[in-house]
C-alpha cells in the first residue's frame, strides 16, 4: 500500500510542478509531461501499477473528448475562407502518405506525421499576441479543421483495418454515425430543457455549483462517447472526441462552464496520459543512433508535411512571412502524433519502435516549430492580411 501511494504521489506532484517549468522555459507542458514519464519509469521507478494503465486510458479518453469540444464548427463554415482550411489539410493528409509509400515506409507513418493539432497552436499564438488578428485566426481555423480532418481520417483506417472493403464496414459506419446522431438529439432535448428553464442551466454553466453537477454529466457525456464507440466496434477515444464535438455544436454558450471542463482535464486527467506515455516509452532508443536520426528524419517530414501554405501563399493572399510562420506552427502537432502512434500501434500498423520514434519527434516538434515560429511572428504585422475567400 506504502509503495502504491508513494508512487501515486511521485506522478501528481510531478504533473502538479511541470506546468512552472514549462512557462519558464517557454516549452509545452505536454513535452515535459512525457519527458517525466520517460526518467521516472526509466530510472527511478521500475514498474507500473495496473491503477496507472487504467488512469492513462482515463486521461486518453477525457483529452480527446475536450479536443472535440475546441472545434467550433458554426464559426468554421461561416467563415469564407473555411474551404483553404479544409484544402491544406486534405492535401497534407493526402500526399505525405502517398511520399512515405514511395520512400518504402508504410502508409501509416506518412499518416501520424501529417495530422495536425491544435493543443499547442493556440497557447503560442496567445502568447506572441496574434491570436486576434487575421493571420492568428487563419492558423486557427486551419489547426481546427485539421485536427477534425485527422480524427475522421483515424477512424476510416480504423474501421477499414479490422473490416476492409466490405459490407460489414459500411453498417459499422452508419451505426456509429446513427448512434452518434441519438447523442445530438438527446443534447438537443436538453439544450431545450435549459432554455425552458434558464436558471437551472446558469446554475450549472456559470454560478458557483458546490457540487459541480454539470461537471459531472460533462464526464459522464465524455465517457458515453467512448462506450458508444466501442459499442460499434470503433477505438473509444473517437467516440470520445465526436461527443466533445456534438456537446459543444448544442452548447455555443458554455461561460465559466468550460474553463472547469478543462481545469479537470488539463489539471487532472490528461497528465496521466502524457506521463503515461512517457512510461511507456522505449529508453533504449535514445541510446539508437539510427533511432534518434530516424526520428529526425521525421521530424523534418512534419514541416514538410505543412509546408503547403508556403506553397500557396500566392493564391492565399498570404505574404511569405505569414506563410512560413502559419506553415512553422502548424508543424508542431505533438497530442496527435502521440493519438496516431498510439492507435497505430494498438491496431497493429505500427512497432512498439516505431511508436516510440513517432513520441519522440512529437516531442521534438513541439520544441522546435514553436520557437522558430516565435521568432518569425516577432517580424509578423498585426494588420497581416486574411485568406483570400474562396
Amino acid at each position: 500500500m506504502g509503495e502504491q501511494l508513494l508512487i501515486m504521489f511521485v506522478v501528481i506532484g510531478g504533473a502538479a510542478v511541470i506546468p512552472f517549468f514549462a512557462r519558464k522555459f517557454m516549452l509545452p507542458s505536454a513535452a515535459l509531461e512525457i519527458i517525466y514519464g520517460i526518467v521516472l519509469f526509466s530510472v527511478f521507478l521500475s514498474r507500473k501499477p495496473e491503477w496507472f494503465s487504467l488512469l492513462k486510458d482515463i486521461g486518453f479518453i477525457y483529452l480527446m473528448f475536450i479536443a472535440g469540444m475546441e472545434l467550433d464548427i458554426r464559426g468554421l463554415m461561416r467563415q469564407g475562407r473555411f474551404f483553404w482550411y479544409l484544402f491544406i489539410s486534405a492535401l497534407s493528409l493526402l500526399l505525405t502518405p502517398l511520399v512515405f509509400i514511395q520512400m518504402g515506409y508504410s502508409f501509416y507513418v506518412g499518416i501520424a506525421v501529417s495530422v495536425v493539432s491544435a493543443g499547442i497552436i493556440i497557447p503560442v499564438l496567445k502568447e506572441s499576441g496574434l491570436i486576434k488578428t487575421d493571420i492568428g485566426q487563419d492558423i486557427i481555423g486551419v489547426a481546427l479543421t485539421g485536427e477534425l480532418l485527422s480524427i475522421v481520417v483515424l477512424t476510416g483506417i480504423d474501421i477499414y483495418h479490422r473490416l476492409g472493403l466490405t459490407v460489414m464496414a459500411g453498417i459499422e459506419g452508419l451505426k456509429l454515425l446513427l448512434l452518434l446522431g441519438v447523442a445530438v438529439v438527446f443534447l438537443r432535448i436538453l439544450y431545450v430543457i435549459a432554455w425552458w428553464h434558464p436558471e437551472r442551466i446558469e446554475k450549472v454553466m456559470e454560478s458557483n455549483d458546490p457540487v459541480e453537477e454539470g461537471i459531472r454529466a460533462v464526464i459522464s457525456i465524455a465517457f458515453a462517447g467512448a462506450l458508444i464507440a466501442y459499442g460499434s466496434g470503433v477505438e473509444p477515444i473517437l467516440g470520445s472526441f465526436m461527443a466533445g464535438l456534438i456537446f459543444s455544436y448544442v452548447f455555443k454558450s458554455k461561460g465559466r462552464f468550460e474553463d472547469k471542463i478543462n481545469a479537470v482535464g488539463f489539471g487532472f486527467f490528461t497528465p496521466f496520459f502524457f506521463i503515461g506515455v512517457g512510461a511507456d516509452f522505449d529508453p533504449g532508443l535514445l541510446k539508437s543512433l539510427h533511432g534518434i536520426s530516424f526520428s529526425l528524419f521525421l521530424t523534418l517530414m512534419v514541416f514538410v508535411s505543412n509546408v503547403f501554405p508556403l506553397l500557396l501563399s500566392r493564391f492565399m493572399g498570404l505574404g511569405s512571412l505569414e506563410a512560413m510562420g502559419m506553415s512553422l506552427i502548424l508543424s508542431a502537432p505533438l497530442s496527435m502524433i502521440v493519438v496516431a502512434g498510439t492507435l497505430g500501434e494498438k491496431m497493429g500498423l505500427l512497432t512498439p519502435e516505431m511508436n516510440g520514434s513517432l513520441i519522440l519527434t512529437a516531442i521534438i516538434s513541439s520544441i522546435i516549430y514553436p520557437s522558430l515560429f516565435r521568432a518569425v511572428s516577432r517580424r509578423m504585422s498585426p494588420s497581416s492580411k486574411p485568406l483570400q475567400p474562396m
